[in-house]
């Protein structure tokens, strides 16, 4: 099982695998004409919704992180700049996206990293995994993994595509193999652990996001690959931050169902 690559950003999956072809430009050579990883880059300018990202999670952060799916380096960048992690440890299967986030953020407290999560076996004490999990057939398995990789009274932040309405042509393209709502979450969480010694927190994020996702790739079927860096700019500029104040107490629905669980504090 192969995890692709996690970063955070809007409507373009960053978590998508990053496939390399060539553009002379690019700090990877050949290594980066393919829409998908350009996309991917110029997503990452989106500054607005990446710093309302990382506000769900940076509460969480101390001693030693595990970044599983680092993209091209947006949050790994936010990550290293909080004084309470001890290491980053920021892993992706995609070496291009590794390569490109090494010459993008340089800390000693950082290490990147080629790897799928199932090699992973070091624990830690909190784990970030963004639009990730949804590109695993096995999604069981790999959650399990992923607990299993928690030290006691340890966090895993999960960020995924939420509700199967949503499902369109853009998820199809980006390999995801399902979205998922909070019964399903709850589900799959019960399946791979004891709920009695976790502590689970959900809600939905990006409201406005998902109804314009729903028109623009179910309603009128947009390319996947079609230029929308106007439209995002236009969302991240005047949009998320209305909206960060607005999802201040939740949101009934969203783009993203963000899952947060805690391990209780007794060694396994």
């Amino acid at each position: 099982m192969r995890l692709p690559s996690g970063d955070g950003v809007w409507r373009r999956c960053a978590g998508c695998p990053l496939r390399a072809q060539g553009n002379p430009l690019s700090p990877l050579g050949e290594a980066a004409k393919d829409p998908l990883f350009e996309s991917s880059i110029g997503l990452a300018r989106a500054t607005n919704y990446a710093d309302w990202t990382f506000s769900l999670f940076a509460p969480l952060l101390s001693g030693n992180v595990l970044e599983v799916g680092c993209g091209v380096g947006t949050f790994t960048r936010l990550l290293v700049g909080v004084s309470a992690c001890r290491r980053v440890m920021s892993i992706d299967v995609s070496a291009e996206a590794v390569a490109y986030c090494r010459t993008q953020v340089i800390h000693t407290s950082l290490e990147v990293a080629v790897a799928d999560v199932l090699t992973i076996q070091e624990r830690f004490d909190v784990i970030i995994c963004m639009n990730v999990l949804e590109h695993i057939e096995d999604d069981a398995g790999a959650l399990r993994h992923m607990l299993n990789l928690l030290r006691p009274d340890g966090t895993l932040f999960l960020l995924v595509p939420a509700h199967s309405v949503l499902y369109s042509s853009f998820d199809r393209e980006a390999g995801h193999y399902r979205r998922y709502n909070k019964h399903q979450m709850n589900a799959l969480v019960g399946r791979v652990a004891d709920a009695r010694s976790l502590a689970l927190r959900q809600f939905y994020f990006n409201s406005i996001g998902a109804i314009g996702y729903f028109i623009v790739y179910r309603l009128l079927r947009k390319s996947p690959r079609a230029d929308a860096s106007a439209e995002i700019g236009w969302f991240d500029r005047y949009i998320v931050p209305l909206l960060r104040r607005i999802e201040k107490n939740g949101s009934p629905f969203g783009t993203s169902l963000v899952t947060i669980i805690r391990r209780d504090g007794v060694s396994r």
